[in-house]
């Protein structure tokens, strides 16, 4: 019941789709905050009456001797279904002399709750900030353990097998392409659980994600790209007193493949075709839902830091019962010395009369900053 109301909750939000949309900075931005290890961005968004989107992202990049450096890297995310906060050190070696361009990183990210913490180590192919490979094997939860064995709680769930994440981070950029790729795919953990010594339970969890982001520039007034985001969970619990087998299988996927076409000296087009789809299947719940849509947004840019877009949004759900929805788009896009971008989107209701439009004009607003240091 409590995860249905959930997704009725997120469902309410005829608009999703168009949302996410304009969470995605334009390809520019996100090919010069990729490419500097120093950076921060942020998005802000209306979902609904209750809540916002927001995510915060920053990198800073310390060195400590010629070939030795220190990194720091923040993801934080919250949306309908994910609340996710990531504080990362990297330690980064890049031997001299080198035939092969190798590099060699210690990483941990620690939590507020220490039995969360990760600890991993990788080697990747390092030519240049523009130019760079990883991969990397981490431990969740690695404290976890030894956090319960200097307690003496009642309840107690020791891993039986640590979760272990391999990752695959990259980016190759150049004059006429550039690609940024995030893959992991989470090992099951095995996990015991005992009430007072006793056992009563098992669980076993693992999970995969993957998210690119790409923008190819062939021809002289064409260029096109691809947002994609996606995320599995996958869990399987027993409790043996009562018995009872629960599985979960939980997946979402968004993805957007997009056309700019430039018209004039000043001006261009944006044709985007979001696509959303999510799935959870499990004893208690059967629950499906899909998106498509497309978004038309002109770009007149007027000044070198000033760009003024305006379009129209449409997209159309897919599940129980199909829902249709289209908004106008008015936006303003301010670049300052080359290091920091601010844009705000602005909807505007268009399924309704006119009258009530000139009336009630909002529908959805988000906001976008990026800084480069």
């Amino acid at each position: 019941m409590i995860i249905l109301l959930f997704f009725l909750i997120e469902d309410s939000n005829t608009l999703y789709l168009m949302d996410e949309s304009f969470t995605l900075f334009p390809p520019s931005e996100e090919t010069l905050f990729t490419y500097h290890a120093n950076a921060i961005r942020t998005v802000q968004g209306c979902l609904d009456i209750d809540r916002w989107y927001q995510r915060y992202e920053a990198g800073i990049k310390m060195p400590l001797f010629s070939n030795l450096s220190m990194a720091y890297h923040l993801y934080k995310e919250d949306d309908y279904d994910l609340h996710k906060e990531t504080h990362s050190f990297e330690l980064q070696w890049i031997p001299e002399g080198r035939r092969i361009p190798l590099s060699f990183s210690f990483l941990i990210a620690p939590t507020y709750l220490k039995r969360n913490d990760m600890i991993g180590l990788s080697v990747g192919y390092w030519k240049n900030q523009s130019n760079n490979h990883s991969v990397y094997l981490i431990v969740e939860d690695f404290d976890h353990n030894y956090a319960l064995s200097k307690k003496t709680d009642s309840l107690e769930d020791p891993y039986r097998r640590f979760p272990i994440r391999i990752e695959l981070i990259g980016t190759i950029r150049n004059r006429w392409a550039f690609l940024s790729y995030r893959y992991h795919y989470t090992i099951p953990g095995k996990k015991d659980f005992y009430l007072f010594d006793e056992s009563i339970g098992k669980e076993e969890y693992g999970g995969m994600s993957l998210s690119i982001s790409s923008y190819y520039s062939l021809f002289k007034d064409l260029s096109f790209g691809l947002r994609l985001r996606y995320t599995q969970r996958d869990s399987f619990h027993i409790s043996y007193e009562p018995f009872e087998d629960f599985g979960c299988d939980w997946e979402h996927l968004f993805a957007e493949p997009f056309l700019y076409i430039r018209l004039f000296k000043r001006d261009d087009l944006r044709i985007g075709f979001p696509m959303d789809f999510k799935e959870i299947l499990s004893d208690s719940l059967q629950y499906k839902r899909r998106w498509f849509g497309i978004t038309l947004l002109y770009h007149y840019h007027w000044r070198d830091w000033l760009t003024v877009p305006l379009g129209v949004q449409k997209s159309w759900r897919l599940n129980e019962v199909e829902n249709q929805e289209t908004r106008g788009v008015l936006g303003l896009d301010l670049r300052f010395n080359q290091r920091t971008y601010l844009a705000i989107r602005e909807g505007i209701e268009l399924d309704t009369s006119l009258s009530n439009i000139f009336k009630n004009p909002h529908n959805h607003t988000f906001v976008m900053l990026s800084h480069r240091f």
